[in-house]
C-alpha cells in the first residue's frame, strides 16, 4: 500500500504566513506541520509516502526531504502549477497522480493540513476485511456544526449517503481528509473523472461514490484539526503544545 499526503494548495486563507511557505512547512509544536502527518502513517506499513505539491513551492519541499534524516521513504510528486488560478484542486491533482506513477490501489490519502491523535490502523484492518473503500469520520457532536462539513449517513459502518454542508444533517459525522481507496475504487475515481466529475473537492467524489459501490468508515473520536485557517492553526498549535 502507498500512502499519498495532499499538499498542493496555496492557502490563501492563511496569508501573510504562507505567501511563501507553504502551509504544510509552517512550524506546529517546534516542528513543521507536515512532520506531524508523517508520523500518524508511520505506523501503516507503507510502501512508500508520496507527497503531492505545486511547483510553486516544490523547492521548499525538497529541501524539506534532503534535511530530514526520518523520511527516507518519502519521494515528491509535483503539480505544474505556480498560482492559485493554475491549481489542479484536490480531485486533478490525485488523477494525475495515480496516471503518473501507475497506482492501482489500495493508497492511503491524508490531507497534509489534517492533524490528530487517530489511529488509523483502524481503517486499514476495516479494509483488509472488506477489501472495500473506507473513509475517516469524525463525530462534531454539534448539528449546527455539522452543517459547515461534508457529513455521513450510516447503516452499522456503511455510508450510505453523503452530502457537503447540509441544512438538515443526518448525522454529525463529518469527513476528515483521511482515506483509503481500494483497487475498485481507484477505478471507480477514474470513472468519476472521465464521466466529467469536479475536480476540486474530495466530498464531491465521495458523495458520487457512495451510489455506486460499498464505502466503509471508521468513525473516530479525540482530537482533529482541519487547518484551513488562523484559527484552527492557534488552537492545533495549542493541542500539540499540550500533548506529552
Amino acid at each position: 500500500m502507498d500512502g499519498i499526503i495532499l499538499a498542493g494548495g496555496f492557502a490563501k486563507r492563511m496569508w501573510p504566513l504562507t505567501k511563501n511557505k507553504p502551509k504544510q512547512l509552517l512550524d506546529v509544536a517546534g516542528r513543521p506541520m507536515l512532520d506531524h502527518v508523517i508520523d500518524s502513517l508511520n505506523n501503516l506499513g507503507l510502501d512508500r509516502i508520496i507527497v503531492s505539491v505545486n511547483s510553486f513551492f516544490a523547492p521548499q519541499f525538497q529541501e524539506y526531504l534532503d534535511s530530514s534524516v526520518e523520511v527516507d521513504n518519502v519521494e515528491l510528486f509535483i503539480e505544474q502549477s505556480d498560482n492559485e488560478d493554475q491549481k489542479l484542486g484536490a480531485l486533478g491533482a490525485l488523477n494525475l497522480l495515480f496516471k503518473k506513477k501507475n497506482l492501482q490501489g489500495p493508497v492511503f490519502i491524508a490531507g497534509g493540513d489534517n492533524l490528530s491523535d487517530f489511529d488509523l490502523r483502524e481503517m486499514v484492518h476495516v479494509h483488509n476485511e472488506s477489501k472495500k473503500d473506507v473513509i475517516g469520520l469524525f463525530d462534531v457532536e454539534d448539528l449546527e456544526l455539522a452543517k459547515l462539513y461534508g457529513i455521513a449517513d450510516l447503516e452499522g459502518n456503511r455510508i450510505v449517503d453523503f452530502v457537503e454542508k447540509p441544512p438538515s444533517p443526518p448525522s454529525t459525522l463529518a469527513a476528515t481528509a483521511y482515506w483509503l481507496l481500494s483497487e475498485e475504487g481507484i477505478m471507480n475515481f477514474f470513472t468519476y473523472i472521465e464521466e466529467g466529475g469536479d475536480r476540486d473537492a474530495m466530498g464531491n467524489f465521495l458523495a458520487w461514490n457512495v451510489n455506486q459501490n460499498p464505502v466503509y468508515s471508521v468513525s473516530f473520536n479525540g482530537n482533529w484539526y482541519d487547518i484551513g485557517g488562523l484559527e484552527s492553526y492557534s488552537e492545533a498549535q495549542k493541542w500539540l503544545e499540550r500533548r506529552p
